[in-house]
């Protein structure tokens, strides 16, 4: 059981370790998922008869492959022999006569050979990828087949061991010998990256890494120490905190702050690079990776150490050879805290000059390699206890002691370096009392710029709802994972008076540029039941680089043009929307303001579009206008309905349905609604928003009470609906429209809404899946198919009608019922809806609902090919 026999026999798990370690290879797939075509292969070595070619998801099933590939177009493969850390011979593969297969299977079974070919014709990263594959499989002498793709990149295709196992003569290390460094970190200014090249220069002691923020920008993002070596790790600790202080004297500011550790800003790894003045070996890798690079990883932040560790400078047996020795470049950025560099430099001084005495068998356990990279600390701190108790056995153990001690209670006490912490601050630097200011700054990707024809460096004007202000373009640090975000400076927002968090979008025209959108949600505080919809909103905005905020009439300066609102992170004040959704239900005036009058001026004076425009809110909030405008066309879906003026209104109407509502013209909420019910004994009056009745003998009676209500305010009077019923509750259905970012309208969904009452109202609703409640009133799918389809089928019809009175707009729910012989009547159409979905647990429809709204609103705001 001690002999190794987890790599050799299983080539899929081979694959795992290769993938693992950043290893360009064949990349396994799962035949469920994938897409076609695809390799199937088995487990052993078969000479390439076990390799087939798979078309579709049941040939892989039905022909039993044990594990599968990814299919690539292969040019040339060669053969690498690599002994311990160098390639001692290469092959290529020749044809003399291939047998026909779909994919070309080079091996001597289907008419390959293979000759030799000279070292140094194979370019050296082909090399070091080849080293590097047979390094992390735990193996010291193999064969590396790699395969060149038509791009002209490299993937390992195999990896066979050589059973003349390759034994290195270890060497000790002469001592003394010399340890040097490069190391990097990053700058940000409030919080925000700020290039490197703003303070230093690219050579020199303290400079830049050679890494730009954008090919040819000129600008580079990470900051490189390059102390002299020293011939003890004390000596080199010395310089390195020489350069730290001259580093912080290049930059006198308080608000710029230095980091370190692995990933200060995601995308931009910092290195701690080691030098060793002596020969590199298999056994001294090893050493370092198990010893060093392991205990490391112990005191890092698991989140971004992870992250570098999946890049070409991370990960396991990272180095370079020089003229000196060689490079270790596997760690990241250790300057975080003085006494961790200086302990990191004496344990990696240690551990070199031992290597030869360190044992490292449990290096290339896969579940040490999956532990290392994917951070799982739990598992490598059960390393720790051998690792310690090595190192402490080692003879010059007691040189370092102290030195080692600190790092040795940190992994012990399970503490992690904080890398968002100012490491000038952690080496005590002295820092000025003075600020920075990058100026007025915007930062566009180089995709957006080429978009919109703009140069980097050249001046330009922004615009975020009335504000204005001039700014200077630059590159954009972070658009190698995000190239349609832009970032603006401080300074920049602050004159804008935009939020720190926002990052928005961009259109240009001329030499102004306009950020956005920017939606105001016009509601009355407190939002009570809106609450959650507009934090719905507000997550939904976010994610879609929008800004939505919340607020009242009497929030808005117009001597300033900004309005005072309500975010998720609190209230602020912020420019002009480009778009209002208005969510303001009550119409009557304030003292200190006219609300018709607030939205006529935002509307027409401030050129502010409405989703749903005052003028279709007027029109569905008069329920008299809106039956006169729906009558004409949809006559057959509308109950009976009169402007209620005279003694005969009422009469007339009991005679014929024996059940009326009536209703304030511009009522809402179910307030002022009266239901009218005659027997044949009394006549009942329902008040349905207190919840109250009234009992009559004579009409005339119940109409004396009545006509004081008509006389002040406008009502109608309105047929009783018999409607079918669910669990013995009066069921209405609402049908949710809304137009999607193309300005097309969609139904979104379908709610069933339930109620003891006649009239639905919020106390008393429940709220059910369409598909539940119909699946037990129509049991025939065709016929439940029909009605469902005639429930959409006629909103679109009454959306098209209202649509052709009032103009564009983007929204409407349209409620529904079914009467006892199965003919569908509009109740009522609703310009300011609930979003029903969540309380029907239908969470996809309600994000898809949030999202068509903000969609909407952004092609309003001119973004209509940018959502």
């Amino acid at each position: 059981m001690k002999e190794r026999f987890w790599i050799e026999s299983d080539k899929e798990l081979t694959l795992k370790i290769l993938n693992l370690n950043n290893v360009p290879s064949i990349e396994l797939v799962d035949p469920k998922t994938c897409m076609y075509p695809i390799i199937g292969r088995k487990y052993g070595q078969h000479g390439g008869k076990d390799i087939s070619l798979i078309h579709t998801k049941e040939q892989a099933v039905d022909e039993g492959y044990d594990f599968y590939t990814k299919l690539y177009s292969i040019e040339t493969e060669y053969y690498m022999e690599i002994e311990g850390l160098s390639v001692k011979g290469v092959e290529l593969a020749f044809v003399q006569q291939a047998i026909f297969n779909e994919v070309p299977i080079r091996t001597a079974v289907f008419g390959w050979n293979w000759k030799k070919e000279e070292i140094n014709t194979i370019p050296i990263e082909w090399r070091t990828i080849a080293i590097r594959a047979l390094y992390v499989t735990g193996l010291t002498h193999g064969l590396v087949k790699i395969g060149v793709l038509q791009n002209e990149s490299v993937i390992v295709l195999d990896i066979t061991p050589i059973n003349n196992k390759f034994s290195e003569d270890v060497v000790e290390s002469k001592l003394p010998f010399s340890i040097g460094a490069d190391i990097e970190f990053m700058l940000s200014c409030d919080h925000e990256l700020i290039p490197a090249s703003t303070f230093f220069p690219v050579e020199g002691a303290v400079g830049c890494d050679e890494r730009q923020i954008e090919q040819d920008s000129g600008e580079y993002a990470l900051v490189e120490i390059r102390p002299e070596k020293g011939q003890t790790p004390h000596e080199l600790y010395t310089h390195i905190k020489q350069l730290m202080e001259k580093a912080s004297e290049m930059v006198p500011y308080e608000n710029i702050e230095f980091h370190a550790g692995s990933m200060p800003f995601r995308g931009y790894q910092c290195g701690g690079h080691l030098h060793f003045g002596i020969p590199s070996s298999l056994s001294l890798l090893r050493a370092l990776d198990y010893y060093l690079a392991i205990p490391v990883a112990l005191t890092e932040e698991t989140k971004t150490a992870k992250l570098r560790r999946k890049t070409n400078h991370g990960g396991l047996g990272r180095f370079r050879e020089k003229t000196y020795g060689f490079e270790y470049i596997s760690l990241s950025s250790w300057i975080v805290e003085p006494n961790l560099t200086k302990s990191i430099l004496c344990l990696a001084y240690l551990v070199a000059t031992h290597h030869h005495e360190l044992q490292t068998e449990f290096l290339f356990h896969p579940n040490i390699q999956r532990a290392f990279y994917h951070g799982n600390q739990p598992i490598l701190k059960q390393l720790w206890g051998d690792i310690k108790s090595t190192l402490m056995k080692t003879s010059s153990y007691s040189s370092y002691e102290n030195e080692l001690a600190y790092l040795f209670d940190i992994i012990e006490n399970g503490n992690r370096f904080n890398e968002s912490s100012d490491i000038r601050k952690n080496w005590e630097m002295i820092i000025p009392n003075q600020t920075y200011d990058t100026g007025l700054i915007i930062q566009i990707p180089k995709k957006i710029r080429q978009k919109y024809n703009l140069k980097e460096g050249d001046s330009t004007f922004v615009c975020a709802g009335k504000n204005m202000s001039p700014a200077t373009i630059h590159a954009y640090p972070f658009s190698f994972h995000n190239s349609n975000m832009i970032q603006l400076s401080k300074s920049l927002r602050s004159k804008l008076i935009l939020p720190q968090d926002w990052n928005p979008k961009l259109l240009s025209a001329g030499r102004v540029i306009t950020l956005g959108p920017i939606i105001g949600i016009l509601a009355a505080r407190p939002f009570d039941r809106q609450t959650t919809y507009f934090q719905h909103l507000f997550r939904l905005a976010k994610e879609k680089q929008m800004f939505v905020y919340v607020f009242e009439p009497q929030d808005i300066n117009w001597d300033q043009q900004v309005i005072k609102g309500t975010t998720l992170n609190g209230e602020g004040i912020f420019p002009f929307p480009a778009v209002i959704y208005d969510r303001l239900f009550s119409r009557k005036a304030n003292n200190d303001y006219d609300i018709d009058e607030i939205r006529a001026k935002l509307e027409t004076l401030n050129k502010i579009p409405f989703l749903n425009p005052p003028a279709m809110v007027e029109l569905t909030s008069n329920k008299w206008e809106t039956h006169q405008l729906l009558s004409d066309e949809h006559d057959e879906y509308l109950p009976e309905t009169r402007r209620f003026k005279h003694f005969t209104d009422l009469t007339e109407m009991l005679d014929r349905y024996g059940e009326v509502f009536i209703k304030p013209i511009d009522g809402s909420m179910s307030r002022g609604v009266m239901r009218i019910i005659r027997r044949p004994t009394e006549i009942l009056m329902f008040h349905v928003y207190t919840k109250t009745v009234q009992q009559f003998s004579r009409v005339e009676e119940l109409f004396n009470v009545i006509e004081p209500f008509i006389e002040t305010t406008p009502h109608l009077i309105q047929e009783g609906i018999r409607r079918k019923k669910y669990n013995g509750k009066n069921l209405e259905i609402r049908v949710y429209m809304q137009k999607n970012e193309k300005q097309i309208w969609f139904r979104t969904g379908m709610v069933a809404r339930l109620t003891s009452n006649e009239v639905m109202t919020e106390d008393l609703e429940v709220n059910l899946r369409l598909s539940i409640v119909m699946n037990r009133l129509y049991q025939d799918p065709t016929e439940r198919r029909y009605m469902t389809n005639q429930l959409g089928r006629i909103a679109r019809k009454i959306v098209a009608t209202v649509e052709q009175e009032v103009g564009d707009f983007g929204e409407l729910a349209v409620d529904l019922c079914i009467d006892q012989y199965d003919s569908i009547k509009l109740l009522e159409i609703n310009a300011k809806p609930d979003n029903l979905f969540s309380q029907i647990r239908a969470y996809k429809l309600r994000s898809l609902a949030g999202i068509r709204l903000l969609n909407y609103a952004a092609s309003l705001a001119g973004y209509k090919n940018q959502v």
